[in-house]
């Protein structure tokens, strides 16, 4: 093969290469993706519905991988919760199985973050209603902090 031929077919296979890690690496964040759509989003809208009956105004933010909720009293931010995709590197010592690793190693899972910060809290098999449970159990130990 001549040289210039060679250098073609490095080309494409980096190329290659680059794009097959890249759906490698969106498995794991597809799962993550889906996981907030189908499942915090919803739950968001639950719960801002309801807090709508005591006199909250609500925003809910929708973003490729995170969803956060914010409710305020008053012209005032009273509370923030969101829950959001974060990566992590595979370790040497970690589980053989971890459902949301991708090809590079990385593992996607979805957190817990308030204002303050993360909690470091993985959520990413909750149902619908463990969310709102876990918002509640937040939103009340916020609001026990403040009165």
């Amino acid at each position: 093969m001549s040289d210039w031929k060679k250098s073609l077919k490095e080309i494409f296979d980096e190329e290659h290469q680059r794009k097959a890690k890249m759906r490698a690496e969106s498995k794991g964040k597809q799962r993550v993706k889906r996981f907030i759509s189908e499942v915090v989003e919803p739950a968001f809208e639950e719960i801002a519905d309801e807090l709508k009956e005591y006199d909250r105004d609500i925003d809910v933010e929708t973003e490729r991988m995170a969803a956060t909720i914010r409710v305020f009293y008053e012209g005032h931010e009273e509370f923030l919760f969101s829950i959001r995709s974060r990566p992590y590197k595979k370790k040497e010592f970690s589980f053989p199985v971890l459902p949301l690793r991708d090809e590079k190693g990385d593992n996607y899972r979805a957190e817990v973050f308030l204002k303050d910060g993360p909690l470091y809290h993985d959520v990413t098999n909750y149902s619908k209603e463990q969310i709102i449970e876990e918002f509640l159990h937040e939103y009340k130990r916020h609001m026990k902090w403040n009165l």
